[in-house]
């Protein structure tokens, strides 16, 4: 009883109760963070944001420092049955809140409007976010507060090229492929490489020029672009008797082609998986 009386001296003395307006329609809690925002509905943050997230490190986990505090604005203040009537169920992640909330109703002091922080732990459970909802139970209704931890967004995952998309269409297609080289009716020096034919004629087989053949060269040697002999040709790095670079006409290809060639063979040559 004592501790009841103390507590509305209390709390008429900072003006936390301000009658007539009616504390069943208008008294409500604030959660003040650590940052200083006061909010009455959820409060957010992202996994690892310091302005929020007490340990700045992005473990799957929001660690909220959060108090418990009472608004002065006479419309919105709470009066002495309100308050007395609240109470905060315990719920996993509230941690030490609703322990400290009852603490503040038989102890608070004149100055204090909020209660001590505590940590509202919400893991994200490898979703991309998670909530802790806190009730607050009054005898004319009840609130409810989400505390809401979100996943931070990663870069976006580079799209990787494939042989079918960027060298068949982009490089073979516009300047080995044609009707006087490597396409299908002329397939000069044995190696077709139009649409459908090239992978085939590549990976794994072995050189047909006389001395690539004597040095075991294969045209594609998968995970090895010092050795494949397409590469060799495209960049004009050719041993004696190794006929001459390619293409033949139009000049060099351009370097990220060349680029592209030698990431794809070294990633393996694969048929269809990016590289």
């Amino acid at each position: 009883m004592r501790s009841s009386v103390l507590l509305a001296e209390t709390l008429l003395a900072l003006g936390v109760f301000a009658a007539p307006y009616s504390a069943a329609a208008r008294c409500r809690l604030q959660v003040k963070l650590a940052g200083g925002s006061a909010l009455t509905r959820q409060a957010r943050c992202v996994d690892g944001d310091p302005a929020c997230d007490s340990d700045s490190k992005p473990d799957s986990t929001c660690d909220f420092q959060a108090s418990l505090c009472f608004s002065t604005d006479a419309v919105t203040a709470c009066d002495q049955a309100d308050l007395l009537g609240m109470s905060i169920p315990s719920a996993p992640g509230l941690g030490g809140l609703p322990n400290l909330f009852e603490k503040f109703k038989t102890s608070a002091t004149p100055g204090t409007l909020c209660t001590d922080a505590a940590t509202v732990a919400v893991p994200t459970n490898g979703k991309k976010k998670g909530q802790v909802v806190m009730k607050v139970l009054a005898t004319h209704g009840s609130q409810r507060f989400a505390f809401v931890c979100q996943r931070p967004k990663g870069p976006k995952p580079l799209k990787g090229a494939t042989f079918a998309k960027d060298i068949q269409k982009k490089i073979f297609d516009s300047t080995c492929a044609t009707t006087f080289c490597h396409g299908a009716g002329a397939a000069s020096g044995g190696l077709d490489l139009s649409d459908g034919a090239a992978y085939a004629n590549l990976v794994g087989v072995l050189a047909t020029n006389e001395a690539a053949k004597a040095a075991n060269l294969q045209r594609v040697l998968p995970n090895d672009p010092a050795d494949s002999f397409l590469l060799l040709k495209l960049e004009g790095t050719l041993a004696a008797g190794q006929g001459v670079p390619m293409p033949l006409v139009g000049g060099p290809l351009p370097a990220s082609a060349i680029d592209t060639i030698r990431r794809w063979i070294a990633a393996g040559a694969p048929e269809t998986a990016p590289f």
